[in-house]
């Protein structure tokens, strides 16, 4: 599984969503899967499927799609 599937997947899972409706574009709180709660969630799923363990400056850095992206390369995971 390529890392940008690894990515979907964790969104999906972390947010409840299928997998369908996780797109470049997608941002916090731009639909109502994503709020608060279920960023931790979504953190989470990223951190296994990544076997990362990301810093709160970073977590806070994480409200889209590409941004996430971006945090997820300082741990050199590329797309």
């Amino acid at each position: 599984m390529s890392n940008l599937q690894k990515l979907k997947q964790a969104f999906s899972e972390g947010l409840s969503i299928p997998i369908d409706d996780v797109h470049e574009d997608l941002s916090y709180l731009e639909i109502v899967e994503w709020d608060s709660m279920s960023h931790l969630f979504l953190v989470k799923e990223i951190e296994n499927s990544f076997n990362i363990e990301v810093e709160t400056e970073d977590i806070l850095e994480m409200n889209s799609f590409r941004n996430i992206k971006g945090v997820l390369s300082k741990f050199q995971i590329t797309f």
